[in-house]
């Protein structure tokens, strides 16, 4: 079933973050190899590579290696080596051994998505392609190659055994990191430092004036240092460093292996700048996927600076231990009425220093027959900050919080002559 413009699209969208190309000629790529990513980063990535192609004679002698190595029976069916190790003389090669060159139309036919049985009629049960199949086609084309058999009520989908799956391509990328295969190019040299940079300025005379030279180096795009990534393989997928899961039955994966195999770095997922070094270092887990302890990072997040105004606080609520004695007295404190306590001069008076969580500083007098809920009354009716917070009152030293505001002040050890009173914000 062909695709629909919203897979098209998104197609587009992760073939242009693989490769970093323009949508138009991602769409191109992807429409040459029938909407399959997997093949068409590998196609724009050979094609990169091919632009820098070999000389005539060395890609001969390649050609000629490969072809060596894939049919070793041909070559032995010749009749043997001589004494100085040559081969000896070969058959002439008819014409159905001999596959026909490769053209550029045959690249771009669309291949068929059914197969007839004429098409098998060459190829018997070794799973060769008939006579009109091309032997040096890429490997892209092969992988493309899925198969339908079935009559007018039934069908088989056959799915080509040579597809590449994001498993054999993890394998195979295991297998070549074993080898112990040299970083190209390797360790970064060290650029030798100036002692002079930066825009210069000559000496001029009566007949020259003098002249601004501008930092050569100024212009010059700054390359990015090479940095490390962990590649992790799990039994389920794959992941970067302390990333998400990738998973291996996910097909838009694979395209990711794809390009780390021909060494090329998925920007999208190993988080660099095109045209960046990275050394990918490979771990290999047995067990499946485990998501990564978040680390510890001290002094990170948001703070609170002491005796700041707590966070989400209503402007509308305060204490418990204000609230009693502020509802009986609600109409005065709206007033502002209450800002002094009454005291009669005719009985023990103490003077109180209250220390407020602002910073604000208050002092009254009190008779020793007023209790500790008349030192609250005080402080909320004194203090406007007070009225939207939670707050108590404590003694200094020893610390204690006064909770019980029916016991008046001359009853109290810390205050009969006096004292100290700290509000604290709860």
């Amino acid at each position: 079933m062909a695709n629909t413009a919203a897979e098209h699209d998104s197609l587009i969208t992760q073939f242009c973050s693989l490769t970093g190309v323009v949508p138009q000629e991602a769409q191109e790529y992807l429409a040459t190899n029938q909407w399959d990513l997997s093949s068409a980063a590998a196609e724009y990535y050979t094609s990169l590579e091919e632009g820098a192609a070999e000389e005539p004679g060395e890609a001969t002698n390649a050609i000629s290696d490969a072809d060596d190595e894939e049919n070793p029976v041909t070559s032995a069916a010749g009749g043997g080596r001589t004494l100085g190790g040559t081969s000896g003389p070969q058959p002439i090669p008819t014409t159905s051994s001999v596959p026909p060159p490769p053209s550029s139309s045959s690249r771009q036919a669309p291949q068929k998505k059914f197969a007839t049985l004429g098409d098998f009629s060459g190829g018997g049960g070794s799973g060769q392609a008939g006579p009109g199949h091309n032997d040096n086609e890429d490997d892209d084309d092969n992988e493309k190659q899925d198969l339908f058999a079935g009559g007018v009520k039934s069908g088989l989908a056959v799915q080509n055994p040579n597809k590449q799956s994001a498993a054999d391509i993890q394998r195979k990328i295991l297998q070549r990191a074993r080898k112990d295969v040299a970083r190209p190019g390797g360790d970064d040299p060290r650029a030798p430092s100036s002692r002079f940079t930066g825009t210069a300025r000559t000496l001029g005379g009566d007949d020259t004036p003098s002249q601004v030279i501008e930092d050569p180096t100024a212009r010059m795009p700054q390359r990015q240092p090479r940095v490390e990534r962990q590649l992790h393989f799990w039994a389920d997928g794959f992941s970067v460093d302390d990333g998400p899961l990738y998973r291996s039955d996910d097909p838009a994966n694979a395209g990711y292996l794809s390009m780390i195999r021909e060494g090329h770095a998925p920007l999208a997922i190993m988080n660099v700048t095109r045209n960046q070094e990275v050394d990918v270092k490979l771990v290999q887990h047995e067990e499946k996927y485990v998501a990564p302890k978040k680390k510890y990072k001290p002094f990170s997040g948001s703070g609170q600076r002491l005796g700041s105004p707590t966070p989400g606080a209503d402007g509308s609520t305060y204490s418990d231990a204000a609230a009693a004695p502020a509802s009986e007295k609600a109409p005065e404190l709206a007033g502002g009425a209450l800002s002094t306590v009454g005291v009669n001069e005719s009985q023990p008076t103490i003077t109180l220093q209250i220390r407020l969580g602002d910073g604000t500083r208050l002092s009254s007098r009190f008779n020793t027959t007023h209790t500790i809920g008349d030192v609250y009354d005080f402080v909320y009716a004194s203090n406007t900050a007070s009225r939207g917070r939670l707050w108590v009152l404590m003694t200094t030293f020893p610390s204690r919080e006064l909770s019980d505001k029916e016991i008046a002040l001359g009853d109290l050890a810390e205050f009969k002559r006096g004292g100290v009173v700290v509000q604290k914000w709860t």
